[in-house]
């Protein structure tokens, strides 16, 4: 019997009886309650695919910008991978960005590469590809002040992270609507239960 109640409640065909407006009188409070919050939910819900999208969009603006930043600002060179000698001075640290954060490089190790910057020749360690052999000619990259940072990455990692960002922000509404619900139909039927006993104390204490 509760089974067979609870498939004809979830039936589409009655959803209609069961919004918080309906002139039912079978509805309590506490249903008419939940029927409000699930609308909410879903219009919460509905309102969080625009939201997301224009947070997606400005990661995605923002971090473009920040790459395309980083092209015009970072310098190329080419070096000459030389012979590595212990008198190469101490590796210096290689910011992955302007703030000076470090990024490991995966299939990547430091080779002494020597290049000619602005008519200065320089000697120094410099992340480079495992395969690089003495004498290969690899890309350098220096900032505004000639410090070596790492490549800017490919435009396309913004939008990337701009996706991600819309997805993850939109998961984490729809499933912060659904824990809603889900509270509240936990409460809500505890509430109820607890009504329903008390109803039958007080009916069998007037027949006694």
């Amino acid at each position: 019997m509760r089974s067979y109640l609870i498939r004809s409640i979830t039936r589409p065909s009655r959803w209609w009886n069961q919004v918080p407006w309906s002139s039912n009188r079978l509805m309590r409070p506490s249903d008419r309650l939940l029927s409000s919050l699930i609308i909410a939910a879903c219009a919460i819900g509905a309102l969080g695919i625009p939201v997301s999208a224009a947070i997606g969009t400005s990661v995605y603006i923002s971090g473009r910008a920040r790459i395309e930043q980083q092209y015009n600002t970072y310098r190329q060179w080419n070096g000459t991978v030389a012979n590595t000698s212990p008198s190469v001075p101490s590796t210096p640290e290689i910011p992955a960005n302007p703030i000076g954060a470090e990024t490991k490089v995966a299939g990547a190790a430091r080779k002494v590469v020597t290049w000619t910057m602005n008519g200065n020749s320089r000697t120094e360690p410099v992340i480079a590809h495992f395969g690089a052999h003495d004498g290969d000619t690899i890309k350098v990259w220096t900032n505004g002040n000639g410090d070596q940072v790492q490549p800017p990455p490919e435009t396309s990692i913004a939008a990337v992270d701009g996706v991600a960002a819309a997805i993850v922000l939109y998961c984490a509404t729809v499933f912060a609507m659904c824990m809603m619900i889900s509270a509240a139909r936990t409460m809500i039927g505890w509430h109820n239960d607890r009504m329903w006993d008390m109803e039958w104390k007080n009916k069998f204490q007037q027949q006694a």
